[in-house]
């Protein structure tokens, strides 16, 4: 920069790349207030001073704009990995117009060891992080696993198996019901409330899965309903009620005749 000039050339290899009106670029130890980028070396700064040339020497360019941001991994509240004081899982910078100056690769891994399972390395990619000062919004949403979930509740297919659906949109297969059949189902000992127990005469369990050989199906949240017939079962209750009516009718009869026997003696 010439004597009583407000123009800067940045020399050996220095850049105007991310800096613009309003950042600060100290030379010699003197600090300048940059007011204007002329093209990709040249700069206008103020106050214009007499600083001599800056031959072979690039000025140190402070983006005063320009804002850092730690981060940090955390795993149910606790930091991974745990140290005190916390220690930045990396440290993004951005420039002024909102691109990520650093870290160059902008890929960050972090040893983690889940409870109960190996060591595994998670790996984190800030390639496309940016800084913008306007209201944003999501674009694009991607996941490749599942928060944890409670069972809310669980269905039985008619082969058995049973599915429990969990609170983060998940369905696992649980387990699968199976039924048994005996050689001589009338050999089996009556428990009681509709229980009965194996025993020599029925022959020993042939368990398989619902719907297969001759095994029926299941069907879940149903209630079964009678296997009587109420109206074949009320006709035989009335029949019944009038053979007793004829029967006890035939007695009286009968009673009365020999009444009338003895009152003839």
């Amino acid at each position: 920069m010439t004597a009583g000039s407000n123009t800067m050339t940045l020399a050996g290899g220095g850049t105007t790349a991310g800096l613009v009106a309003g950042n600060t670029i100290t030379v010699s130890g003197v600090t300048y207030t940059i007011t204007g980028v002329v093209n990709g070396t040249t700069l206008t700064v103020s106050p214009p001073a007499g600083v001599g040339g800056i031959a072979g020497v690039a000025p140190t360019a402070t983006n005063a704009a320009s804002s850092s941001w730690n981060t940090y991994l955390t795993l149910d509240g606790a930091l991974v990995p745990t140290a005190t004081p916390p220690t930045p899982l990396s440290v993004l910078t951005f420039n002024p117009d909102g691109t990520l100056a650093t870290p160059v690769a902008a890929v960050t891994s972090a040893p983690f060891t889940p409870t109960g399972a190996s060591a595994q390395t998670l790996a984190f990619n800030f390639a496309g992080t940016s800084q913008f000062g306007a209201a944003f919004g999501v674009n694009s949403m991607a996941q490749d696993g599942y928060t944890t979930g409670q069972l809310n509740g669980f269905s039985t297919s008619a082969d058995g198996t049973i599915v429990g659906r969990y609170s983060n949109g998940q369905t696992k297969t649980l387990g699968q019901v199976v039924l048994s059949n005996f050689v001589n189902a009338q050999g089996l000992q009556p428990l009681g409330n509709n229980q009965w127990g194996e025993t020599s005469a029925s022959g020993v369990p042939l368990v398989g899965a619902p719907g297969s050989s001759s095994l029926g199906v299941l069907q879940s949240a149903a209630v079964e309903d009678s296997n009587v017939d109420l109206t074949a079962e009320l006709v035989n209750m009335i029949t019944a009620q009038r053979n007793y009516q004829a029967n006890a009718q035939t007695i009286k009869t009968e009673d009365s005749l020999m009444q009338t026997l003895i009152n003839l003696r």
